[in-house]
Protein backbone atom coordinates (compact mmCIF):
# COMPACT_ATOMS: atom_id res chain seq x y z
CA UNK A 1 0.00 0.00 0.00
CA UNK A 2 1.53 3.37 -1.24
CA UNK A 3 0.02 5.65 1.31
CA UNK A 4 0.18 9.73 1.30
CA UNK A 5 -1.52 11.87 3.45
CA UNK A 6 -1.46 15.60 2.26
CA UNK A 7 -3.71 18.83 2.32
CA UNK A 8 -7.24 18.40 0.88
CA UNK A 9 -7.81 20.51 -2.71
CA UNK A 10 -10.64 21.40 -4.19
CA UNK A 11 -10.34 18.87 -7.04
CA UNK A 12 -10.45 16.09 -4.33
CA UNK A 13 -14.28 16.96 -3.31
CA UNK A 14 -15.95 15.16 -5.69
CA UNK A 15 -13.99 11.65 -4.33
CA UNK A 16 -14.42 12.85 -0.59
CA UNK A 17 -18.14 13.10 -1.10
CA UNK A 18 -17.75 9.54 -2.64
CA UNK A 19 -15.93 8.27 0.52
CA UNK A 20 -18.34 9.92 2.53
CA UNK A 21 -21.33 8.01 1.08
CA UNK A 22 -19.72 4.75 1.42
CA UNK A 23 -19.02 5.33 5.12
CA UNK A 24 -22.07 7.16 6.25
CA UNK A 25 -25.44 6.30 6.52
CA UNK A 26 -28.05 8.15 4.05
CA UNK A 27 -28.91 10.05 7.19
CA UNK A 28 -25.54 11.10 7.69
CA UNK A 29 -24.20 12.44 4.90
CA UNK A 30 -23.78 16.00 4.60
CA UNK A 31 -24.03 17.84 0.91
CA UNK A 32 -21.27 18.13 -1.27
CA UNK A 33 -21.29 22.18 -1.37
CA UNK A 34 -20.57 22.03 2.77
CA UNK A 35 -17.08 20.13 1.71
CA UNK A 36 -16.21 22.86 -0.59
CA UNK A 37 -16.88 26.06 2.42
CA UNK A 38 -15.49 24.07 5.01
CA UNK A 39 -12.17 23.93 2.94
CA UNK A 40 -12.33 27.69 2.35
CA UNK A 41 -12.89 27.80 6.32
CA UNK A 42 -9.62 25.80 7.22
CA UNK A 43 -7.60 24.55 4.23
CA UNK A 44 -4.64 23.44 6.45
CA UNK A 45 -6.57 21.42 8.82
CA UNK A 46 -8.26 19.35 6.41
CA UNK A 47 -6.55 16.24 4.94
CA UNK A 48 -6.98 13.05 2.80
CA UNK A 49 -5.27 9.79 2.30
CA UNK A 50 -4.24 8.98 -1.36
CA UNK A 51 -3.41 5.63 -2.75
CA UNK A 52 -1.23 4.73 -5.81
CA UNK A 53 -3.94 2.15 -6.62
CA UNK A 54 -7.27 3.63 -5.42
CA UNK A 55 -6.90 7.51 -5.48
CA UNK A 56 -8.62 9.40 -2.24
CA UNK A 57 -9.53 6.98 -0.41
CA UNK A 58 -10.42 8.62 3.07
CA UNK A 59 -10.31 12.12 4.64
CA UNK A 60 -10.74 13.97 7.69
CA UNK A 61 -12.45 17.08 7.99
CA UNK A 62 -11.08 19.64 11.01
CA UNK A 63 -10.89 22.87 12.60
CA UNK A 64 -9.19 24.96 15.23
CA UNK A 65 -11.51 25.45 17.84
CA UNK A 66 -12.18 25.98 21.41
CA UNK A 67 -12.21 23.38 23.95
CA UNK A 68 -16.01 22.10 24.20
CA UNK A 69 -17.68 23.67 21.17
CA UNK A 70 -19.60 20.69 19.21
CA UNK A 71 -20.42 21.51 15.75
CA UNK A 72 -24.11 20.38 14.67
CA UNK A 73 -24.21 18.49 11.76
CA UNK A 74 -24.38 20.03 8.55
CA UNK A 75 -22.56 23.36 9.97
CA UNK A 76 -20.22 25.57 8.34
CA UNK A 77 -17.14 25.38 10.42
CA UNK A 78 -15.85 28.80 12.42
CA UNK A 79 -12.63 28.20 13.30
CA UNK A 80 -11.57 30.12 16.55
CA UNK A 81 -9.02 32.95 16.54
CA UNK A 82 -7.48 32.01 19.90
CA UNK A 83 -7.84 28.19 19.51
CA UNK A 84 -6.72 25.66 22.00
CA UNK A 85 -8.12 22.62 20.46
CA UNK A 86 -8.18 20.78 17.14
CA UNK A 87 -12.13 19.60 16.51
CA UNK A 88 -12.25 16.50 14.43
CA UNK A 89 -15.65 16.96 12.42
CA UNK A 90 -15.32 13.99 9.79
CA UNK A 91 -13.04 11.40 9.26
CA UNK A 92 -14.24 8.77 6.83
CA UNK A 93 -12.65 5.59 5.41
CA UNK A 94 -13.53 4.14 1.64
CA UNK A 95 -14.55 0.51 1.84
CA UNK A 96 -11.60 -0.94 -0.12
CA UNK A 97 -9.15 0.36 2.67
CA UNK A 98 -10.78 -0.74 5.65
CA UNK A 99 -8.55 -2.29 8.06
CA UNK A 100 -5.59 -1.18 6.71
CA UNK A 101 -4.66 1.77 9.22
CA UNK A 102 -5.85 4.59 7.40
CA UNK A 103 -8.22 6.42 9.52
CA UNK A 104 -5.78 5.98 12.53
CA UNK A 105 -2.90 7.27 10.25
CA UNK A 106 -5.28 10.70 9.16
CA UNK A 107 -5.43 10.99 13.35
CA UNK A 108 -2.07 10.89 14.09
CA UNK A 109 -1.62 13.46 11.54
CA UNK A 110 -3.68 15.75 12.47
CA UNK A 111 -2.83 14.88 15.89
CA UNK A 112 1.09 16.01 15.42
CA UNK A 113 -0.29 19.24 13.70
CA UNK A 114 -2.28 20.37 16.72
CA UNK A 115 0.34 19.80 18.64
CA UNK A 116 2.76 21.88 16.60
CA UNK A 117 -0.40 24.49 16.70
CA UNK A 118 0.28 24.30 20.36
CA UNK A 119 -3.14 23.03 21.36
CA UNK A 120 -3.71 21.03 24.32
CA UNK A 121 -6.72 18.92 22.97
CA UNK A 122 -8.53 17.19 20.15
CA UNK A 123 -12.02 16.86 20.43
CA UNK A 124 -14.97 15.37 18.08
CA UNK A 125 -18.51 13.53 18.00
CA UNK A 126 -18.37 9.85 17.54
CA UNK A 127 -21.13 8.37 15.49
CA UNK A 128 -22.17 5.14 14.12
CA UNK A 129 -20.30 2.79 16.76
CA UNK A 130 -16.97 4.33 16.57
CA UNK A 131 -16.59 5.11 20.42
CA UNK A 132 -14.21 1.70 20.55
CA UNK A 133 -11.94 3.11 17.71
CA UNK A 134 -11.35 6.87 19.13
CA UNK A 135 -10.73 5.13 22.40
CA UNK A 136 -8.51 3.57 21.28
CA UNK A 137 -6.74 6.46 20.16
CA UNK A 138 -7.26 8.33 23.73
CA UNK A 139 -10.04 9.85 23.21
CA UNK A 140 -12.34 9.59 26.36
CA UNK A 141 -16.25 10.49 26.18
CA UNK A 142 -17.73 13.43 28.04
CA UNK A 143 -20.47 13.21 29.12
CA UNK A 144 -21.36 16.00 31.46
CA UNK A 145 -22.52 18.68 28.92
CA UNK A 146 -24.19 22.15 28.70
CA UNK A 147 -27.86 22.43 26.94
CA UNK A 148 -26.02 23.84 23.79
CA UNK A 149 -23.58 20.53 24.04
CA UNK A 150 -26.52 18.63 24.16
CA UNK A 151 -28.65 20.39 21.35
CA UNK A 152 -25.37 20.29 18.97
CA UNK A 153 -25.03 16.99 20.23
CA UNK A 154 -28.54 15.67 18.85
CA UNK A 155 -28.14 16.80 15.55
CA UNK A 156 -26.71 13.64 15.00
CA UNK A 157 -28.46 10.74 13.51
CA UNK A 158 -28.61 6.90 16.14
CA UNK A 159 -26.17 7.33 19.45
CA UNK A 160 -23.84 10.35 19.43
CA UNK A 161 -20.67 11.03 22.03
CA UNK A 162 -18.82 13.59 22.71
CA UNK A 163 -15.11 12.82 22.70
CA UNK A 164 -11.81 14.22 24.05
CA UNK A 165 -8.54 13.64 24.18
CA UNK A 166 -5.82 15.74 26.40
CA UNK A 167 -2.15 16.12 23.99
Amino acid sequence: MSLQIRLMREQDIAAVFGVQTQAYVSAMVEAESIFHARLRAAPATCWVAEDAAVGVCAYLMAYPSSSGKISSLGSDFDPARDADSLYLHDLAVGTAMHGRGVGVRLVEHAQAYALSAGWTTMHLVSVQSTKAFWQKQGFVEVTALSPEQTSALMTYSGLAHYCVKQL
